[in-house]
């Protein structure tokens, strides 16, 4: 596919995700662009301002099955951005994790994993407008299988990379009950659940149960516009401190 043809088809991507965000009640204000950048090592993001916003992709990304998706999940930040709600307010969010890094004496590294944990919070609010939007069965399975391949099964005895890679868990089984698309009935859905069983069979009981409150949290949490987002955030990363500091002695000798 040449650049010019790739414009092209990017550029009707984004018109018809665009148009399908408004008929669903999601009306976007900002002009926006999209480009490519074939230097992207992951699928791509939102460059966001007040006026004009740009979805980036990766050229490797214009193959992928979920490349609507990823435009959907980008405009649905954008979106989030533009009503100004409290999920996507800098002020706050910042606020918050300073508080958290200073009380908690967070080395850079445990603070850079905090703010990933954030980024799991903060798409799974507006992966609600993405679920609502891709909700034939085709979409769905695409979904399935992209999660899949978010799941571990096995720890690596480092606790900042361990706790990553249970948060990714999490968000991916949590993004599934949440829209009741997690079943036992599903092979996908099978693999999922063996996969994060695996994992936790290398900890002990406790720390399973900090695993399970953080999965659920994701599960169930509710955006209230009118709420103090503040102390849900204080909330959601007591949670992820647990996965980032588990008890002493948690994790079984690696096999």
């Amino acid at each position: 596919m040449k650049s010019t043809s790739q414009d092209k088809f990017l550029e009707e991507s984004l018109d018809l995700a665009v148009k399908n965000m408004k008929n669903a009640g999601y009306e976007l204000h900002n002009k926006i662009s999209i480009e490519i950048d074939s230097e992207l090592q992951f699928m791509g993001y939102a460059k966001i301002d007040s006026n004009n916003s740009s979805i980036v992709v990766a050229d490797w990304a214009l193959d992928s099955d979920m490349l609507n998706g990823l435009i959907l999940h980008e405009l649905a930040h954008i979106y989030f951005t533009e009503i100004n709600s409290p999920s996507h307010q800098s002020e706050i969010i910042n606020e918050v994790m300073s508080h958290v890094v200073e009380q908690e004496g967070l080395n850079n590294l445990e603070a850079r994993s905090l703010n990933e944990g954030f980024n799991h919070l903060q798409n799974m609010i507006v992966d609600d407008i993405v679920f609502q939007l891709m909700n034939n069965d085709r979409e769905r399975k695409l979904i399935q299988n992209f999660f899949v391949t978010w799941m571990s099964d096995e720890p690596t005895g480092n606790n900042l990379i361990d706790a990553s890679l249970l948060a990714r868990n999490a968000f991916a089984l949590a993004s599934l009950k949440r829209r009741n698309l997690l079943s036992e009935s599903s092979e996908l859905s099978k693999l999922m659940i063996s996969k994060n069983r695996q994992f936790l069979s290398f900890y002990k009981y406790a720390n399973k149960q900090k695993y399970e409150a953080y999965e659920e949290f994701l599960t169930k949490f509710e955006l209230n516009d009118d709420g103090d987002f503040a102390s849900v955030l204080i909330e959601y990363f007591e949670l992820s401190m647990n996965l980032l500091r588990p008890d002493s002695k948690s994790l079984e000798t690696l096999k």
